[in-house]
């Protein structure tokens, strides 16, 4: 773990993690957003959806404004810890996220980690508004292959590992993936905690941390978080 010191958002807490044996950057920051209160009764008045067919529950969009005071300090960890180009990033998509899908009505691909696709560089940041009741997020390695990381060049290796442990093994329990198994092995974890982010590759295997909470659709009582993803320009 390095401390991680951000000119552009001094009142931020940034420690840096490396992952696994592939050391990739996993950044998590506390004390992240200046007024995460509003944020949550902003999202109470949003109308949630289930839009997205591999996120196990509703999404609603965040303000505009979101960003606003964190941009600078998000361009500055971009530059110097995933080595985007003077920071410049194209935000692809960012949602408020209420996990509901209760684990017997889980597809095959939500009950595994599971990497976020499109361009390997891409970044995902998970912003919680709830606590460590909620869980928080693990990351994987695959046994059967050793891969950490799941690139396009690897993916359909990656997908062929899965088809044949699915043959030998059977389809995976009806539950949220929460720790090792024969398929997979957990090698670190982030626990959810009021207002810490965290950022990664989005090609790192991993999965929700779901914790002793029960699943809610309330933004202020349930697993409320705010998922963005961005790719370098």
């Amino acid at each position: 773990m390095k401390a991680i010191s951000v000119n552009a958002a001094k009142w931020w807490d940034a420690r840096l993690y490396n992952i696994g044996h592939e050391h990739t950057p996993l950044l998590v920051i506390d004390n992240f957003y200046p007024a995460p209160d509003m944020l949550i009764q902003d999202a109470a008045l949003k109308t949630f959806s289930a839009n997205a067919p591999y996120y196990p529950g509703i999404r609603a969009k965040t303000p505009q404004a979101y960003f606003n005071p964190i941009i600078n300090g998000l361009n500055e960890v971009f530059e110097a810890v995933f080595d985007y180009h003077h920071g410049q990033s194209s935000l692809q998509e960012c949602f408020y996220s209420l996990i509901t899908t209760p684990p017997s009505r889980l597809n095959m691909v939500q009950r595994l980690p599971h990497v976020d696709g499109g361009d390997d560089r891409k970044l995902a940041l998970l912003h919680y508004l709830c606590d460590e009741e909620f869980g928080g997020t693990a990351f994987y390695r695959q046994i059967k292959t050793g891969f950490e990381t799941v690139p396009n060049a690897k993916f359909e290796l990656y997908k062929k590992a899965v088809e044949a442990e699915h043959q030998r093994l059977g389809p995976p329990n009806a539950s949220y993936f929460n720790k090792s198994d024969e398929r997979f092995e957990k090698i670190d974890e982030v626990k959810a905690k009021y207002n810490r982010a965290v950022i990664y590759f989005g090609i790192n295997l991993h999965a929700v941390l779901t914790g002793c909470k029960t699943l809610s659709d309330d933004p202020s009582a349930g697993r409320l978080t705010v998922n963005s993803f961005f790719n370098p320009l």
